[in-house]
């Protein structure tokens, strides 16, 4: 199952950046593992050369740089100090880049972290619920990222979502939703939109009654011969007899246990707007796939998971697919 042993959380210091810190705190709690703080500063280097062709007695790399990395690592320290408990205190480091989001993923993926903890909105709070260092992150890191705005409350987190177009590589986010419902003892709650005027959808366009189960049984026989092909054994969907309510099960040796699966099949013009009021309305937690082909009316992947990233105010973790899966 999913273990989290490296958790990285990339800070500048604001109060929406700070809602990583218990949130990364409480995760390390159920799965152990240390959690690491990194703190990226912008690249000053025009503004250096600037000021020495005015002749300003300035040298930021000598006179600005210092005291401005003194600072920062001692607002991680005393960020850590404060959120993280001794066993799973890490490391703290402060870098140097042009491009904070860039730096956070390559970073992230370089040290083998195997989660990214970011607040939704940091210092450059936008119109969007995350803000767009935290969406760039999301974007380009090869690490699940789980961006959050405020705090996190284990105990409040009883419906699990996962979003698919019927494609591979959007039940990629699969495996990690059900090692968190069993961890939450949540359920799960896979989603669906059929998009109105949108392409064909590869489990059938149509959404009267008896085609929405037909789309239904499609998804779990789409979803468990996934499973199959990538050898996750100790994963299957068990099929209950009752329509858009099934369990997963989750063997672990001798022993197996279950988590509570639905599914939802929606109708919309935007797969994306159906997405986000879903997940506003019944959800705790949206867990999705990031990048894919565009072939199937950008349904989960690409643009529209970075659109529903940007304005849902649930927790968020994102996934992107492995490379194999593209073929």
């Amino acid at each position: 199952m999913i273990r989290f042993n490296k958790i990285l959380v990339p800070t500048d210091f604001s109060k929406g950046a700070e809602g990583a810190y218990s949130a990364a705190q409480k995760i390390a709690d159920i799965f152990g593992g240390k959690v690491d703080f990194l703190h990226v500063v912008p690249t000053v280097k025009y503004l250096n050369e600037s000021l020495k062709r005015l002749g300003a007695p300035v040298d930021i790399d000598k006179d600005v740089f210092p005291k401005v990395f003194e600072e920062a690592e001692h607002k991680l320290k005393k960020g850590m100090t404060q959120y993280l408990k001794d066993k799973n205190m890490g490391e703290y480091k402060v870098v140097t880049d042009r491009k904070p989001s860039e730096t956070i993923a390559n970073y992230a993926s370089k040290n083998d972290y195997d989660l990214i903890v970011i607040g939704a909105k940091g210092a450059d709070e936008t119109s969007f619920m995350r803000g767009s260092t935290t969406e760039k992150v999301i974007r380009k890191s090869k690490v699940p990222v789980f961006s959050i705005e405020g705090r996190l409350d284990a105990s409040k987190i009883k419906n699990i979502v996962i979003p698919t177009d019927a494609s591979k590589i959007s039940f990629a986010a699969f495996p990690m939703a059900v090692a968190l419902a069993d961890t939450f003892k949540a359920k799960l709650t896979l989603l669906h939109v059929v998009e109105l005027y949108g392409k064909t959808s590869p489990v059938g366009g149509k959404t009267s009654k008896g085609e929405l189960v037909g789309i239904y049984e499609s998804l779990i026989d789409m979803l468990n011969t996934f499973l199959d092909e990538q050898g996750i054994d100790s994963v299957h969907v068990q099929r209950s007899g009752v329509v858009f309510e099934d369990e997963v099960t989750i063997s672990d040796g001798e022993n197996s246990r279950s988590v509570p699966l639905n599914t939802k099949i929606l109708k919309g013009i935007s797969a994306h707007y159906e997405i986000e009021s879903y997940t506003a309305e019944s959800a705790d937690m949206l867990i999705m796939a990031t990048h894919g082909h565009s072939g199937f009316a950008h349904l989960v992947l690409g643009s529209t998971a970075e659109k529903v990233a940007q304005y849902v105010s649930k927790p968020v973790i994102t996934v992107r697919p492995d490379k194999s899966l593209f073929k």
